[in-house]
């Protein structure tokens, strides 16, 4: 169980913020610039928005692998900050495990139903580690208090 808690788990959170990244690197610089044609140009505010629930996205991963994968950053962190963190977290994995469940059932062809199955399958592993890390936390700040 630590082998998944400690080393695959954080692994498969940076693979989604690489992930992440590289999508959001294709949709913005690889894109073709149809806007001005269409008229269809997003508001600023919207795309403001946007970044920010990325930016929170990844910064949220990348802290949920270094809670899960280094020993020393779970030992400074709060009991319940960590129980907070990794909840949260796991409910965000857990919605993007639907999300690719969604994508996965929805057929066709071409990769899309490949890339649902393995999205589904990491995103609920790593919804199943923070859970159970989020389980944990609260156990032991229990026993604290």
């Amino acid at each position: 169980m630590t082998v998944l808690h400690r080393r695959i788990a954080p692994a498969l959170l940076l693979g989604q913020v690489a992930y992440a990244a590289l999508l959001e690197f294709a949709f913005t610089f690889l894109a073709p610039r149809t806007g001005e044609l269409d008229h269809t140009e997003s508001d600023p505010s919207g795309l403001l928005l946007y970044g920010l629930l990325v930016a929170a996205a990844v910064v949220g991963m990348t802290g949920g692998a270094v809670l899960l994968g280094s020993a020393k950053a779970r030992a400074a962190t709060p009991h319940a900050v960590r129980a907070g963190w990794l909840g949260l977290l796991s409910l965000g994995e857990a919605a993007i495990a639907i999300a690719f469940a969604g994508t996965a059932l929805a057929g066709g062809s071409g990769p899309d139903p490949l890339i649902g199955m393995a999205g589904t399958l990491v995103a609920g592993c790593v919804a199943y580690v923070c859970c159970a890390e989020t389980g944990s936390a609260v156990r032991r700040a229990s026993r604290q208090a």
